[in-house]
């Protein structure tokens, strides 16, 4: 039997961590509280107690996905006693070692059901939108400063975040994935530099 924790923080995230688990492993639809419950080693109540529903646990889970690297991105996009080239040269980086890193936890899943993909899909949208606004602000920001000459930074940063989405989303090799982002982050500078 499994020792009770009164921390309601803690429980909160050993919950989403076994909610994740599942998710991964059965997809949002096959997914079940009881089956959330039974990894957690709770009863079915403790779950609904802290989530009122499977949809609000799934939400939690993809915002606290993002707890990870969100600080470390907006971080670096406020360092702004660093050039913006750089800056966008090392949250490249965080994304490589982030991206790789959940590769890794879910690269023998997709082959088990579509509805795992389309549960990491929903992950990845969420930062495709936020790192695009940040991308977007770091761009603008090159811009003002002189350092990049782009007509549209908001179309640039989407563009280029919605390429790493793909990316990030293919069946590849983390060697392939790192090089595959490393040329979208050299044409993002290249295309900055160059726009006539």
């Amino acid at each position: 039997m499994p020792k009770r924790i009164n921390d309601t923080g803690l429980r909160r995230q050993r919950i989403l961590k076994s909610a994740r688990k599942v998710f991964l492993e059965k997809g949002f639809h096959g997914a079940t509280i009881d089956d959330i419950a039974m990894e957690e080693g709770v009863v079915r109540g403790t779950i609904l107690h802290y989530y009122k529903s499977k949809k609000l646990l799934m939400e939690a889970v993809l915002e606290e996905d993002d707890r990870e690297w969100e600080p470390l991105i907006t971080a670096l996009v406020n360092r702004h006693e660093i050039a913006v080239s750089e800056r966008i040269d090392k949250i490249f980086a965080l994304c490589e070692a982030y991206f790789a890193s959940k590769k890794e936890e879910t690269e023998n899943l997709f082959e088990k059901k579509e509805e795992t993909r389309f549960f990491l899909d929903q992950m990845r949208l969420k930062n495709y939108y936020r790192q695009t606004e940040g991308l977007t602000t770091l761009l603008e920001e090159g811009v003002a400063a002189g350092e990049f000459v782009i007509d549209n930074p908001r179309l640039q940063a989407a563009s280029t975040m919605f390429a790493v989405f793909g990316i990030t989303g293919t069946d590849i090799s983390k060697e392939e994935l790192n090089i595959q982002l490393q040329e979208v982050k050299e044409q993002l500078l290249r295309s900055c530099r160059d726009n006539p």
